[in-house]
Protein backbone atom coordinates (compact mmCIF):
# COMPACT_ATOMS: atom_id res chain seq x y z
CA UNK A 1 0.00 0.00 0.00
CA UNK A 2 1.84 2.88 -0.83
CA UNK A 3 1.16 6.83 1.01
CA UNK A 4 -0.66 9.36 -1.18
CA UNK A 5 -1.12 13.23 0.06
CA UNK A 6 -3.07 14.86 -2.61
CA UNK A 7 -3.34 18.76 -1.98
CA UNK A 8 -6.25 20.61 -4.07
CA UNK A 9 -6.88 24.19 -4.18
CA UNK A 10 -9.84 26.06 -3.63
CA UNK A 11 -7.89 29.50 -3.32
CA UNK A 12 -5.76 30.52 -5.97
CA UNK A 13 -2.58 28.48 -6.38
CA UNK A 14 0.93 29.84 -3.94
CA UNK A 15 4.06 28.90 -3.42
CA UNK A 16 4.17 25.46 -1.68
CA UNK A 17 6.32 22.85 -1.68
CA UNK A 18 3.92 19.51 -2.00
CA UNK A 19 6.34 17.03 -2.47
CA UNK A 20 8.68 18.24 0.72
CA UNK A 21 5.10 18.42 2.62
CA UNK A 22 3.87 15.35 1.39
CA UNK A 23 7.22 13.10 2.50
CA UNK A 24 7.06 15.35 6.02
CA UNK A 25 3.54 14.03 6.57
CA UNK A 26 4.40 10.70 6.08
CA UNK A 27 7.35 10.25 8.03
CA UNK A 28 5.56 12.34 11.27
CA UNK A 29 3.04 9.44 10.93
CA UNK A 30 5.55 6.93 11.18
CA UNK A 31 7.32 8.26 14.15
CA UNK A 32 3.81 7.24 15.32
CA UNK A 33 3.95 3.61 14.58
CA UNK A 34 0.98 4.35 12.03
CA UNK A 35 0.78 4.06 8.44
CA UNK A 36 -0.57 6.88 5.54
CA UNK A 37 -3.35 5.63 2.97
CA UNK A 38 -4.95 8.60 0.96
CA UNK A 39 -4.93 11.90 3.22
CA UNK A 40 -6.57 14.81 1.15
CA UNK A 41 -5.68 18.39 1.76
CA UNK A 42 -8.33 20.96 0.30
CA UNK A 43 -6.69 24.52 0.88
CA UNK A 44 -10.07 27.17 0.87
CA UNK A 45 -11.12 30.72 1.99
CA UNK A 46 -12.86 31.85 5.27
CA UNK A 47 -16.41 31.61 3.67
CA UNK A 48 -15.51 27.97 2.34
CA UNK A 49 -14.45 26.62 5.80
CA UNK A 50 -17.63 28.28 7.54
CA UNK A 51 -20.06 26.77 5.73
CA UNK A 52 -18.46 23.15 6.25
CA UNK A 53 -18.34 24.29 10.07
CA UNK A 54 -22.06 25.20 9.97
CA UNK A 55 -23.21 21.98 8.17
CA UNK A 56 -21.53 19.39 9.55
CA UNK A 57 -20.77 20.31 13.05
CA UNK A 58 -23.13 23.20 13.74
CA UNK A 59 -20.77 25.99 14.48
CA UNK A 60 -21.03 29.64 13.40
CA UNK A 61 -17.54 30.72 13.25
CA UNK A 62 -14.99 31.07 11.47
CA UNK A 63 -11.65 28.86 12.28
CA UNK A 64 -8.32 27.75 10.26
CA UNK A 65 -9.18 23.85 9.79
CA UNK A 66 -11.78 21.07 9.77
CA UNK A 67 -10.55 17.63 9.63
CA UNK A 68 -12.29 14.40 9.10
CA UNK A 69 -10.79 11.34 9.57
CA UNK A 70 -11.77 8.55 7.60
CA UNK A 71 -9.61 5.48 8.80
CA UNK A 72 -7.16 5.48 11.64
CA UNK A 73 -4.73 2.82 10.63
CA UNK A 74 -4.08 3.00 8.21
CA UNK A 75 -4.33 7.31 8.57
CA UNK A 76 -7.00 8.42 5.28
CA UNK A 77 -8.82 11.75 6.04
CA UNK A 78 -9.82 15.16 4.75
CA UNK A 79 -8.54 18.34 5.70
CA UNK A 80 -9.62 21.53 4.96
CA UNK A 81 -7.89 24.33 5.88
CA UNK A 82 -8.57 28.34 5.67
CA UNK A 83 -5.61 30.39 3.73
CA UNK A 84 -7.11 33.48 5.25
CA UNK A 85 -7.15 32.30 8.88
CA UNK A 86 -3.47 31.06 8.30
CA UNK A 87 -2.94 34.66 6.90
CA UNK A 88 -4.39 36.48 10.12
CA UNK A 89 -2.98 33.67 12.94
CA UNK A 90 0.79 34.31 11.65
CA UNK A 91 0.16 37.94 12.18
CA UNK A 92 -0.78 37.10 15.20
CA UNK A 93 1.48 35.17 16.66
CA UNK A 94 4.41 37.27 14.62
CA UNK A 95 5.85 33.88 12.13
CA UNK A 96 6.04 33.14 8.57
CA UNK A 97 2.70 32.46 6.84
CA UNK A 98 4.66 29.36 5.23
CA UNK A 99 5.73 27.71 9.37
CA UNK A 100 1.61 28.90 10.33
CA UNK A 101 0.44 26.73 7.09
CA UNK A 102 2.80 23.82 8.56
CA UNK A 103 1.66 24.21 11.85
CA UNK A 104 -1.99 23.67 10.89
CA UNK A 105 -1.62 21.12 8.31
CA UNK A 106 0.48 18.99 11.29
CA UNK A 107 -2.75 19.47 13.23
CA UNK A 108 -4.58 18.04 11.36
CA UNK A 109 -2.53 15.01 10.97
CA UNK A 110 -2.14 14.75 14.65
CA UNK A 111 -5.71 14.46 15.19
CA UNK A 112 -5.72 11.66 13.09
CA UNK A 113 -3.06 9.92 14.64
CA UNK A 114 -5.09 10.28 17.76
CA UNK A 115 -4.03 13.61 19.43
CA UNK A 116 -6.79 15.78 20.90
CA UNK A 117 -6.87 19.51 22.07
CA UNK A 118 -10.12 19.78 24.33
CA UNK A 119 -8.59 19.58 28.14
CA UNK A 120 -5.41 21.57 29.20
CA UNK A 121 -3.35 18.43 29.31
CA UNK A 122 -4.36 17.29 25.66
CA UNK A 123 -3.61 21.23 23.73
CA UNK A 124 -0.24 20.95 25.76
CA UNK A 125 0.64 17.70 24.46
CA UNK A 126 -0.98 18.77 21.10
CA UNK A 127 1.35 21.90 20.56
CA UNK A 128 4.67 19.89 21.83
CA UNK A 129 3.81 17.42 19.15
CA UNK A 130 3.36 19.92 17.10
CA UNK A 131 6.48 22.36 17.67
CA UNK A 132 8.38 18.87 17.19
CA UNK A 133 7.09 17.71 13.92
CA UNK A 134 7.65 21.15 13.14
CA UNK A 135 11.39 21.04 14.11
CA UNK A 136 12.18 17.82 12.03
CA UNK A 137 10.99 19.64 9.10
CA UNK A 138 13.16 22.36 9.45
CA UNK A 139 16.31 20.02 10.07
CA UNK A 140 15.07 17.24 7.62
CA UNK A 141 13.31 19.07 4.55
CA UNK A 142 15.23 23.17 4.83
CA UNK A 143 18.80 22.30 3.95
CA UNK A 144 20.02 24.71 1.60
CA UNK A 145 23.21 22.47 0.46
CA UNK A 146 21.36 20.05 -1.67
CA UNK A 147 21.08 20.17 -5.03
CA UNK A 148 18.02 17.92 -5.42
CA UNK A 149 15.58 20.61 -5.01
CA UNK A 150 17.19 22.73 -7.66
CA UNK A 151 17.14 19.79 -9.97
CA UNK A 152 13.57 19.23 -9.00
CA UNK A 153 12.40 23.10 -9.22
CA UNK A 154 13.74 22.91 -12.65
CA UNK A 155 11.96 19.84 -13.92
CA UNK A 156 8.41 21.32 -12.35
CA UNK A 157 9.07 23.86 -15.03
CA UNK A 158 9.68 21.26 -18.23
CA UNK A 159 6.26 22.07 -19.84
CA UNK A 160 3.47 19.19 -20.64
CA UNK A 161 4.66 17.79 -24.16
CA UNK A 162 7.96 18.90 -23.79
CA UNK A 163 11.25 17.24 -22.73
CA UNK A 164 14.56 18.23 -21.86
CA UNK A 165 17.84 16.53 -21.06
CA UNK A 166 20.10 15.76 -18.13
CA UNK A 167 22.99 17.74 -19.49
CA UNK A 168 20.45 20.82 -20.11
CA UNK A 169 19.78 20.72 -16.90
CA UNK A 170 23.52 20.31 -15.56
CA UNK A 171 24.65 22.95 -17.80
CA UNK A 172 21.58 25.24 -16.40
CA UNK A 173 22.12 25.22 -12.81
CA UNK A 174 25.97 24.58 -13.05
CA UNK A 175 26.25 21.00 -11.57
CA UNK A 176 29.03 20.18 -13.84
CA UNK A 177 27.98 16.55 -14.80
CA UNK A 178 24.68 15.40 -16.34
CA UNK A 179 24.67 12.20 -14.00
CA UNK A 180 23.81 14.56 -10.70
CA UNK A 181 20.91 15.14 -12.45
CA UNK A 182 19.92 11.60 -13.21
CA UNK A 183 21.12 10.80 -9.61
CA UNK A 184 18.11 13.15 -8.31
CA UNK A 185 15.69 11.94 -10.34
CA UNK A 186 16.59 8.10 -9.56
CA UNK A 187 15.39 9.24 -5.78
CA UNK A 188 11.76 9.59 -6.84
CA UNK A 189 11.18 6.30 -7.74
CA UNK A 190 9.47 7.37 -10.95
CA UNK A 191 6.78 8.81 -8.51
CA UNK A 192 5.77 11.65 -10.94
CA UNK A 193 2.79 13.77 -9.10
CA UNK A 194 4.80 16.81 -8.27
CA UNK A 195 7.88 16.38 -10.52
CA UNK A 196 7.64 14.90 -13.78
CA UNK A 197 10.61 13.21 -14.00
CA UNK A 198 9.30 11.10 -17.20
CA UNK A 199 10.28 14.49 -19.41
CA UNK A 200 13.72 14.03 -19.11
CA UNK A 201 15.78 12.41 -21.66
CA UNK A 202 19.10 11.92 -23.02
CA UNK A 203 20.86 13.85 -25.25
CA UNK A 204 20.06 11.65 -27.93
CA UNK A 205 16.02 11.57 -26.72
CA UNK A 206 16.38 8.07 -25.58
CA UNK A 207 13.82 7.31 -22.34
CA UNK A 208 17.10 6.17 -20.93
CA UNK A 209 15.37 6.68 -17.48
CA UNK A 210 12.34 4.41 -18.14
CA UNK A 211 13.04 1.59 -16.01
CA UNK A 212 12.46 3.63 -13.05
CA UNK A 213 8.60 4.25 -13.54
CA UNK A 214 7.76 0.88 -13.57
CA UNK A 215 5.92 -1.35 -16.47
CA UNK A 216 8.75 -2.86 -17.20
CA UNK A 217 9.88 0.03 -18.59
CA UNK A 218 7.19 1.15 -21.19
CA UNK A 219 5.23 3.82 -18.28
CA UNK A 220 7.58 6.85 -19.36
CA UNK A 221 6.87 6.56 -23.02
CA UNK A 222 3.13 5.83 -21.58
CA UNK A 223 3.40 9.08 -19.63
CA UNK A 224 4.86 11.05 -22.78
CA UNK A 225 2.66 9.92 -26.01
CA UNK A 226 -0.66 10.90 -22.85
CA UNK A 227 1.33 14.00 -23.68
CA UNK A 228 1.49 14.50 -26.98
CA UNK A 229 5.57 13.87 -27.30
CA UNK A 230 6.14 11.02 -30.11
CA UNK A 231 7.98 7.87 -29.14
CA UNK A 232 9.09 4.92 -30.94
CA UNK A 233 11.47 2.43 -29.77
CA UNK A 234 12.31 4.31 -26.68
CA UNK A 235 12.95 7.29 -28.18
CA UNK A 236 11.47 10.37 -28.76
CA UNK A 237 11.16 10.92 -32.17
CA UNK A 238 11.68 14.65 -34.05
CA UNK A 239 13.70 15.71 -30.60
CA UNK A 240 14.47 19.22 -32.10
CA UNK A 241 10.45 19.49 -32.27
CA UNK A 242 10.21 18.62 -28.75
CA UNK A 243 12.73 19.90 -26.95
CA UNK A 244 12.65 22.10 -24.41
CA UNK A 245 16.47 24.21 -23.42
CA UNK A 246 16.49 25.99 -19.71
CA UNK A 247 16.76 29.03 -21.09
CA UNK A 248 13.73 30.00 -23.12
CA UNK A 249 12.75 30.82 -19.73
CA UNK A 250 11.99 29.66 -16.06
CA UNK A 251 8.62 31.27 -14.50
Amino acid sequence: MKAKIEFEYQVDPFEFNARKVSQWIIKVIQQYDKKAKTISIVFCDDAFLLELNKKYLQHDYYTDIISFPLSADPIAGELYISIDRVKENAKKFKVDDSIELLRVIIHGILHFIGFKDKSAVDKSAMTDAEEQALKFYKDEFLKTDHYFDQVYDLVRCIPKGRVCNYGSIANYLSLGSARMVGWALNQLKGDVHDVPAHRVVNVKGELSGRLMFGEGGKRMAKLLRAEGVLVKNDKVQNLEQYHWDPEEGVE
